[in-house]
């Protein structure tokens, strides 16, 4: 029979074939290529290796299919029938591969691999020796091949990884620990699932009905499976959605009405107009939401600056107002406080006279309160200082020891006085030992500490313990008084944050001395924490604080 065939050009461009091949191929091409370019985008946990591998081969299988459509050189047709039937299984071994890192996080492992490879191996075996095409039927000058047994076993292969894919699937589904990814998992699988199938089934029927125009319908899940791709990047991969959308989309039908000139039967167009109607709507509809959400968002973010703006006039104005009670208190309070307790001071030192006993008594009490309260007034002011970040500290090397022996010592007859024991314990390894303090902040927060515990123990005893932790100094002060609870110590630092067992013990608490404690502290790049065994069973208050090598 004399078959008249054309030439093809550049191997795959001939009248020879269905002009359907040229609408399936080269739009499948181009998203794949377009894919391909996608994976270069900053992604994040995303196998773009196996994606990549996956995307090669199928842009591989489909260039070889359109030689053996197109050309007319039996050779030409044997050598990329065979190089077919070596790439088709991996776009399906590349797509399960591709599956298992997205869904998991985890490349398949070593095992998995050595078996993929087992599975491959009879392939890689009769591809070459001449099983893949036995022979050509060329009735009516059809040339259609007489495939091998290489082939049906790549459609084993082929149903084996699709099924893998869905077991996986399922199996993933219902596992607690992807309850939360369950869409994420259930778009991949669908995006996968539906391109492999309609893949597989439609080469299958081709081969085994010798109709193989029916093959080229396995193509038709490739914009589906791209979209699926696309969207599932821009949901999980933390993109701008309607950006990439308008991108994808705009692509998509550039891509497509691009291929209509390559196709020539009006059946064939009208497909690829609803295609392209398809992809249109979306797009329209993207642009159209797009534009509106634009507009809203920009009245929205109008009206946030003005309010903004607004909101900082009326913080610069608390700002002004907060500057102008420091100075208050500066001087209207603590100046006048000052004075009153110089005068006191001086009455009850005789300058001015013995005072009657009545009047020493009463005299006494002016002083302490007026002494409280200039006590007061430099704790708020050191609240300030320390929220503006204006608190000054004047560092010095100090032997800690010995700071920590003489302020026990000055509250050890407070103590007494109540009945209280107290025991100080230091470490003979840190005598002589330095740190880097402001004594007098230091002071401060030993003499809040020890003041603390003495007012809110009304029997038993106060221990202080100073040990060397590597290059820290550990000093532990324990009481046996009225303890805490976990909620209590959860937010004892905080500024007016105060126990409810601490106010029956000292109605007078306000809860701002710990919190000048603790800020005193970390100044001195140190910590600061509290411990309980519960209400009734006593408190312990430790203090890290690092050493000079």
């Amino acid at each position: 029979m004399n078959c008249d065939w054309d030439i093809a050009q550049f191997l795959i461009f001939s009248s020879n074939g269905e002009p359907l091949i040229y609408y399936s191929h080269l739009t499948s091409i181009l998203i794949f290529l377009g894919l391909f370019i996608f994976t270069f985008l900053p992604l994040k946990n995303w196998p773009k290796k196996t994606f990549r591998l996956m995307a090669l081969s199928y842009v591989l299988w489909l260039f070889c299919d359109l030689v053996l459509w197109a050309n007319e050189k039996p050779d030409n047709v044997m050598f990329f029938w065979t190089l077919i039937n070596l790439v088709e299984p991996l776009i399906f071994v590349f797509a399960f591969a591709y599956f298992q890192q997205f869904t998991k996080g985890e490349p398949l492992s070593i095992r998995t691999k050595w078996l993929i490879f087992g599975l491959l191996l009879p392939t890689l075996i009769m591809a070459p020796i001449g099983l893949s095409v036995s022979g050509f039927d060329y009735t009516n000058c059809d040339r259609n091949a007489v495939e091998g047994i290489a082939a049906y076993y790549n459609y084993f292969l082929e149903a084996l990884f699709l099924a893998l894919i869905l077991l996986k699937t399922l199996g993933l589904f219902f596992s607690k620990r992807f309850k939360d990814q369950r869409g994420k998992l259930l778009l991949v699988a669908i995006g996968n699932s539906s391109l492999l199938f309609s893949f597989l089934v439609a080469n299958f029927l081709g081969t085994y009905t010798e109709h193989y125009v029916t093959s080229q319908y396995g193509h038709i899940a490739v914009p589906i499976f791209g979209a699926f791709l696309v969207y599932i990047t821009i949901k999980y991969e933390s993109f701008e959605p309607r950006i990439l959308l308008i991108d994808t989309f705009t692509g998509a039908l550039f891509i497509l009405l691009l291929s209509l000139l390559f196709v020539n039967n009006p059946t064939y167009q009208i497909y690829a107009n609803v295609v392209a109607f398809i992809l249109l709507t979306p797009l329209a509809y993207t642009l159209v939401t797009s534009i509106r959400k634009e507009v809203r968002t920009r009245k929205q973010i109008q009206i946030l600056a003005e309010n903004l703006k607004q909101a900082n006039e009326k913080l610069k104005e608390l700002d002004r107002l907060k500057s102008e009670f420091l100075s208050i208190a500066s001087h209207d309070l603590r100046a006048p406080l000052t004075v009153v307790r110089n005068f006191m001071s001086l009455l009850l030192d005789g300058t001015y006279g013995k005072l009657p006993p009545a009047a020493e008594t009463g005299a006494h009490q002016v002083f302490d309160r007026a002494t409280d309260m200039a006590k007061s007034v430099e704790t708020y002011l050191n609240v300030s200082r320390i929220e503006q970040g204006s608190m000054k500290y004047d560092f010095i090397d100090v032997e800690l020891a010995g700071l920590i022996k003489n302020a026990v010592t000055a509250f050890t007859p407070n103590a007494e006085k109540k009945g209280l024991a107290v025991k100080l314990s230091i470490a003979p390894e840190l005598a002589g030992v330095k740190t880097r303090l402001d004594v007098a902040k230091m002071n401060e927060v030993f003499n809040n500490l020890l003041d603390n515990s003495i007012k809110y123990t009304p029997e038993g005893s106060i221990g202080v313990v100073v040990d060397k932790k590597g290059t820290l100094a550990r000093i532990t002060i324990t009481d046996t008084g009225v303890g805490m609870s976990q909620e209590t110590i959860g937010k004892l630092f905080k500024l007016f944050s105060t126990g409810a067992e601490s106010r029956k013990v000292n109605v007078s608490s306000t809860g701002v001395g710990l919190y000048i404690t603790k800020a005193h502290v970390e100044a001195h790049k140190g910590k600061i924490w509290a411990e309980s065994d519960g209400e009734g069973k006593g408190s312990r208050f430790i203090v890290e604080l690092p050493l000079l090598s």
